[in-house]
Formats: C-alpha cells, structure tokens, sequence
C-alpha cells in the first residue's frame, strides 16, 4: 500500500513524465537500438508511452510495430533490448526501464480498425 505522501509524489512524477512522452530524442534513441538489434525486421513505427510499476517506479512502455518474412521476430534478439538500450538511453539522461510489446503491421491496422 502506498502512503500519501508517497502517492502524492507519484503523481507528481507521472505528471512530469508524461509532458515528455513525445520527446523525439527518446524516440530515435530507441528506434536505433531496436533497428538494429532486430534486423532484419523492418521498424514501422515507435510508440513510448510514460507509466508507473506496481511500486511506483517510472518505466517505459515501448510499443514496437515492425515487418518481417514470416511476421516473427528472433526471440534472442527481443530478449536482449533492454540490455542494449540501457547505455544509450542513460546517455540521454533516461533511467526508466523500458517494458516492450511488439505487434506486426497487420496487427497494429487491424487493431486500429
């Protein structure tokens, strides 16, 4: 349970960290390191969105939406993303961790329908 002082400073934090949900910076950064960590797939589109764990610790929710022969990814190469964004993203002064989802193409229009 979180106490209210604690709740107060999440919200606070939550709030300051969705004024930066569009930073284009954070976006290329990710977009980098999940280009070519998932080559051959082809990125479509990023989508980072700003959340809170179950303790209240800040993380990313990385949404990626990619094409690929087969509409599968390697599952070794989606295994290690997190590991290979920690250094860029820390050059950028993010220390969230980043939580991904992955849905092809197809998927991501059909759920737009």
């Amino acid at each position: 349970m979180i106490d209210g002082d604690s709740q107060k400073r999440n919200e606070a934090l939550y709030t300051c960290i969705m004024e930066r949900i569009s930073d284009a910076n954070i976006i290329e950064t990710i977009r980098k390191v999940v280009e070519a960590q998932l080559a051959p797939a082809r990125v479509d589109r990023v989508d980072v969105a700003y959340d809170l764990d179950h303790d209240g610790d800040p993380l990313l929710r990385v949404r990626i939406v990619f094409e690929i022969d087969g509409d599968r990814l390697d599952p070794k190469a989606v295994r290690g993303l997190a590991r290979h964004l920690r250094e860029p993203l820390e050059r950028i002064a993010v220390d969230d961790f980043p939580v991904f989802s992955f849905a092809t193409v197809k998927e991501d229009r059909a759920a737009a329908a």
